[in-house]
């Protein structure tokens, strides 16, 4: 895929919606000087890698204790079977 892209007064370029949501970026990209080239590739926000360590739970931890602890293990083992 190849695109033109215009740069403002500012240095700044629009990356397309399109190829924003098919490449996965979100609020940050990396930027490097290959030769003539500028290459950007997506990077993960540090609050997206740290929304994925929470676990959402609708169970109030004063009600039901034991089911937080069921939940947290079984999120601990899926992980560790992610990581295998």
């Amino acid at each position: 895929m190849r695109r033109i892209l215009r740069v403002d007064d500012k240095g700044r370029v629009t990356i397309p919606s399109d190829v924003r949501e098919m490449l996965g970026v979100g609020r940050f990209v990396s930027m490097r000087v290959e030769g003539s080239r500028i290459v950007l590739e997506p990077v993960r926000d540090a609050l997206d890698e740290l929304s994925d360590l929470v676990i959402k739970v609708r169970v109030k931890a004063s009600v039901k204790p034991s089911k937080l602890s069921e939940i947290a293990y079984t999120q601990l083992m899926k992980e560790m079977e992610r990581r295998s």
